[in-house]
């Protein structure tokens, strides 16, 4: 019997409970939701995507942002707009680290190949609602999201729409 740990049990004492869902198009100038936070709080230690269909090389951007289910407060930031105009298939974008006072930096996009990092101290704590993605124009192209998360609420969970 081994007494070291397997991978995925280091993942997961490390980040949390992973959530993958399937592949999403891209919302049309909209926003489209990826994710459901529900029963209370939840610590996100990372979110990324792999490019599963193309994006078109029209100019677009694409920002990850959370909508509350209560209080008066409108969607938050967790990663400010950055371009993926003409992304291949197999192309990563990442949540990055929120800054020293908690403000959202830009999207992380990697080429394909590239690896993109996963920073523990991207940690954001998001309330029961959505988990989102934004673009401001029309494209095409399709990514699959994956979060790791623990429950900071008991009972607190995510799950992919």
């Amino acid at each position: 019997m081994s007494v070291f740990p397997k991978p995925a049990e280091l993942f997961g004492t490390h980040y949390g409970f992973i959530v993958t869902g399937g592949a999403k198009t891209l919302p049309a100038t909209a926003t489209g939701h990826i994710f459901t936070v529900a029963g209370g709080r939840v610590l996100i230690t990372s979110l990324t995507g792999i490019v599963t269909t193309a994006t078109g090389a029209t100019a677009t951007t694409l920002s990850i942002g959370n909508t509350p289910t209560g209080g008066t407060a409108g969607t938050a930031t967790l990663a400010t707009a950055t371009s993926i105009t003409s992304l291949s298939v197999g192309a990563n974008v990442s949540m990055p680290p929120l800054s020293s006072v908690g403000v959202a930096q830009a999207l992380v996009v990697g080429a394909v190949g590239i690896a993109v990092p996963m920073d523990v101290g991207g940690l954001a704590i998001v309330p029961a609602g959505t988990i989102d993605v934004v673009t401001l124009t029309t494209d095409t192209g399709a990514i699959t999201y994956s979060v790791t998360y623990v429950s900071y609420d008991a009972g607190a969970t995510i799950t992919a729409l």
